[in-house]
């Protein structure tokens, strides 16, 4: 099944049908672009140099002529459909009041795109096959582009405004808000469990869930306290970890523990 189509419309016949003319266009839209080869960004510094200056793009296009194209935008989402994994555009409940820009992707997938407020979490809660990307944290193969593998080309299959995420949709991919219990007094001289925490709250980018894992399963391996959880979970909250993502690896470390 597609998403709903009241308003479908091809641009390829326009002149969209390139990666150059696809990049393009989303540029209209607002997007900031950067150069891929296949899906990998070109750039040093990949999404972080994404852009809408019209000179960097001049200078992309000279060096790297036909390449394909990525886009993101702040407050912009797209729904990525693989049915490869079990993804199927039918489990949105789309209608046809729910229409918005929409591509079909070079391996038979789709991106629908949608406004959103807030942060999201990285798939669509509930539904196998769909991821969320965020714009600005994440970036999509603009329409024209050719997928690396399959060879055949990103479509604009809807030349529509980005509509405001359907509000059914939004409890699906809002990121879960922790609220942090009161916290727990825990005195270095008493208690053997305030290190754990501590290393927790001292945790790196890139070694944040590692960490947290490690201090999670040290904790499940003596017997901790339900408070000492609690203590991990705060403190992990408190180095920009997501609810749902601290859940997870509180709960892999304890059966790991356990078994």
């Amino acid at each position: 099944m597609t998403p709903p189509d009241t308003t479908m419309e091809t641009r390829a016949d326009r002149g969209a049908g390139t990666p150059l003319a696809g990049m393009e266009y989303m540029l209209a839209l607002g997007f900031s672009v950067g150069p891929l080869d296949g899906k990998t960004p070109l750039t040093r510094h990949g999404i972080a140099d994404f852009t809408r200056d019209a000179d960097v793009i001049a200078g992309w296009r000279r060096r790297w002529p036909g390449c394909n194209w990525g886009v993101t935008q702040p407050g912009v989402v797209a729904l990525d459909v693989d049915p490869r994994h079990g993804g199927s555009v039918s489990a949105l409940n789309l209608r046809p009041e729910h229409s918005t820009l929409c591509v079909q992707t070079g391996s038979g997938g789709w991106h629908v795109y949608y406004r959103v407020t807030g942060p999201v979490r990285g798939k669509v809660h509930g539904v196998p096959g769909i991821d969320v990307k965020a714009g600005g944290r994440g970036y999509l193969v603009a329409p024209g582009s050719i997928h690396p593998i399959t060879g055949k080309p990103y479509r604009l299959h809807r030349d529509a405004p980005i509509a405001d995420l359907p509000e059914h949709l939004q409890a699906l991919i809002a990121q879960p808000t922790l609220t942090p219990p009161p916290p727990t007094p825990i005195r270095a001289s008493r208690d053997r469990w305030d290190g754990l925490v501590r290393t927790v709250a001292e945790a790196q980018e890139g070694n944040r869930n590692s960490t947290l894992f490690w201090a999670a399963a040290r904790a499940a391996a003596d017997n901790a306290p339900a408070a000492v959880y609690s203590a991990l979970a705060a403190a992990a909250h408190g180095i920009g970890l997501g609810a749902h993502e601290i859940q997870q690896t509180i709960q892999s470390a304890q059966r790991k523990a356990a078994s």
